[in-house]
């Protein structure tokens, strides 16, 4: 059985996935991503992360000798985040900020009137 590589599905709209292969008994891989090397050893898998929008082509290799044998390739595209999910984040810091800024002015004027300590607040100095 040739090596072959494993990608998620088709997208990933958190820019982190796990990429991994299998037939190369333990042979040393070499996966690159675009182009350049992401890893190079003799584990089956890796994790990538971080990777903002847009497609990622994955290729894996054998390393024989100072050479590599290019077997298998993949593609993974990294989606922006849902409009309906920003909004929704959105909405939950913005409530969260606002009752934060309540509770706060509240505290505040709780305090200027004495209403914390039980007693009448002088104000005179």
């Amino acid at each position: 059985m040739p090596p072959s590589l494993h990608c998620p599905g088709s997208t990933s709209d958190t820019g982190a996935y796990r990429i991994a292969w299998s037939g190369t008994d333990g042979t040393v891989v070499r996966v690159e991503e675009n182009g350049s090397v992401l890893y190079e050893g003799v584990q089956d898998a890796t994790t990538v992360s971080g990777r903002p929008a847009g497609d990622y082509v994955y290729r894996l290799g054998l390393m024989e000798g100072g050479n590599v044998a290019w077997n298998d390739s993949c593609t993974v595209t990294v989606a922006p985040p849902s409009l309906a999910l920003a909004g929704f984040l959105f909405a939950v810091g913005f409530s969260v900020f606002a009752s934060l800024l309540v509770v706060v002015v509240r505290g505040h004027r709780a305090h200027r009137s004495g209403e914390l300590y039980g007693r009448p607040h002088d104000t005179s100095h």
